[in-house]
């Protein structure tokens, strides 16, 4: 089953408390368990490629010339 992501529109009303996760329907409240749990992963997934990034010396050098722009 896929879910379509909220727009963003939705999601800053949401959060500055103009809606209540009551007022949205099951469909919309999977499908932002659904991005937060994507974001997770991915966050975990760059955590551990910047952790083995970081412990290789000349890919950490790689990688601050990349973020530097030198």
């Amino acid at each position: 089953m896929s879910y379509e992501p909220l727009s963003n529109q939705m999601l800053d009303t949401f959060v500055s408390q103009k809606y209540h996760w009551k007022s949205l329907n099951h469909e919309q409240q999977m499908a932002m368990a659904v991005e937060v749990i994507k974001h997770r992963y991915l966050e975990q997934q760059y955590l551990e490629f910047i952790d083995i990034v970081l412990g290789d010396k000349e890919a950490f050098r790689k990688y601050r010339e990349l973020i530097t722009n030198e």
